[in-house]
């Protein structure tokens, strides 16, 4: 009797989204995406569901050659599904997409997309044939993307200045923190007096203010009325 697999059940299906690259972004001056392969698993009868990326790790296999452990990732535990998928799936695009351009119109840009055109930076790299099939304006659109680029590129340098003056900062007010933190356990400037016993402490304080510490008093008081029985406080004072 066979086993039902419990995938059987589970309905995966593989999209792709647009994911913001943040590093990419920061060096380019400009909104990056990447296009991302994520699968959605939907389990019957619940409203629950996850998205996990379409390569990454989703369990351990027994590989019945070797014995060793081999790891699966979604696209294959689905593999027919992912497959489907690929089968209708449009080419892969990185950059910026093309509702960051301002200098287009909505109308230009569903043109663009319809000659499979969906960044920026394809838009600036066009030439030769392609470009021409973009027809009147083309060429125009063309070095208005080249012109975002190197703006943003511009841009890039001081974005990036900027993010490393403020780790900078944030850096520097750590140590500060830290400085301040230390120089509150180091103890004061008299630091021979830790090493005097009682008795010390108190011959100290009558032979330098001419008058002996009244009562009982606890180390922690003594360490007091001494440093300010010191020379150089009295001095200051």
């Amino acid at each position: 009797m066979s086993t039902k697999d419990p995938d059987d059940s589970i309905v995966a299906i593989f999209k792709e989204l647009a994911v913001k690259d943040e590093v990419a972004s920061l060096a380019a001056g400009r909104p990056v995406y990447t296009d991302t392969e994520i699968v959605e698993l939907h389990y019957p009868g619940s409203k629950n569901w996850s998205a996990h990326p379409a390569t990454s790790f989703s369990h351990w296999v027994t590989d019945p050659m070797t014995g060793e452990q081999v790891r699966v990732t979604y696209a294959e535990r689905f593999r027919r599904q992912y497959n489907q998928f690929k089968s209708h799936a449009t080419q892969t695009k990185t950059g910026t997409p093309l509702t960051y351009a301002a200098f287009l119109t909505e109308a230009r840009r569903a043109e663009l997309r319809a000659q499979n055109i969906y960044t920026v930076e394809a838009l600036a790299h066009i030439d030769g044939q392609e470009l021409k099939n973009l027809g009147q304006g083309g060429r125009d659109m063309k070095n208005a993307a080249m012109e975002y680029i190197q703006e943003s590129q511009r841009g890039a340098v001081s974005a990036q200045v900027q993010a490393e003056l403020e780790a900078l900062r944030a850096k520097n007010q750590v140590m500060e923190e830290d400085l301040a933190a230390l120089k509150a356990r180091v103890p004061g400037p008299n630091d021979e007096f830790d090493e005097m016993d009682l008795p010390q402490l108190r011959e100290y304080i009558t032979s330098n203010t001419g008058q002996a510490p009244l009562g009982s008093l606890n180390r922690k008081n003594l360490l007091r009325l001494a440093r300010d029985a010191a020379p150089e406080k009295a001095s200051a004072a």
